[in-house]
């Protein structure tokens, strides 16, 4: 089944180069790690989950319109607050890494936020435990695991930069994020989330779910272990 997947991804990529499409994929690769460094566990699938946020974000942003609810383009927050974007003096509503502000005569002016950067278990990459099967109208984990050191916790560590390749016609960004078990047992993943943190035309900063992942098998963490969660999106380009 995977075999046949996967050549079907591989068609579609080649369409994408054909017609001058680029046809964005995204991977997930968890590896788990005893106390003394040594690998225990690797898990590695393709991530199918982008959420409606994302392709609301990247509509608003190519069309170059705002987030009007009546074309149900808006976008909703971890908290579960729907946010419509005011389209007044805005060459876009909002996107996953900063937004586009119009000054009268002047040029756009790019303001970066922090997006999948994070040193909180509020955004950037996340983990769960929930079970519940991938939604496109997903925007938080069903169960987050919390950043700490009680029963059930894992320690979030730091986000660092993220680092782009360019292999043939294919870019590729990579992000990664450590997780430390020192709850004192086992912590069970089973959902892994890309939330982005920025700003919309209010500037008011929020969180949002760009997509949320169902493990094919649930990836124990033991106690004093450690979780790499590698997540990589690409895009091939046309020749």
């Amino acid at each position: 089944m995977v075999d046949v997947e996967e050549k079907e991804y591989e068609q579609l990529r080649k369409l994408g180069q054909k017609f001058r499409i680029p046809i964005p994929e995204a991977f997930l690769e968890l590896e788990v790690t005893d106390r003394y460094g040594k690998v225990i566990r690797k898990h590695k699938q393709r991530s199918r989950s982008w959420v409606r946020n994302a392709y609301s974000l990247l509509f608003t942003e190519m069309a170059g319109v705002a987030g009007y609810s009546g074309h149900n383009l808006q976008v909703k927050d971890t908290g579960g607050t729907v946010h419509s974007m005011d389209p007044e003096g805005y060459l876009a509503g909002a996107h996953s890494i900063g937004y586009s502000k119009m000054s009268p005569g002047k040029p756009a002016v790019i303001v970066p936020w922090y997006g999948y950067r994070s040193n909180a278990d509020t955004h950037g990459i996340l983990v769960g435990s929930g079970t519940v099967a991938e939604s496109f109208e997903d925007y938080a984990l069903q169960t987050l695991i919390s950043d700490g050191i009680g029963a059930g916790q894992l320690s979030y560590v730091d986000t660092p930069l993220n680092t782009v390749t360019d292999v043939g016609l294919t870019k590729s960004c990579e992000w990664v994020r450590y997780f430390n078990n020192n709850s004192g047992g086992d912590v069970n993943v089973n959902e892994v989330g890309l939330v982005a943190y920025g700003t919309l035309t209010d500037d008011t900063a929020r969180k949002f779910m760009m997509s949320r992942d169902v493990l094919a098998s649930t990836v124990t963490v033991p106690n004093t272990g450690q979780l790499k969660v590698t997540y990589t999106i690409q895009l091939t380009y046309p020749a």
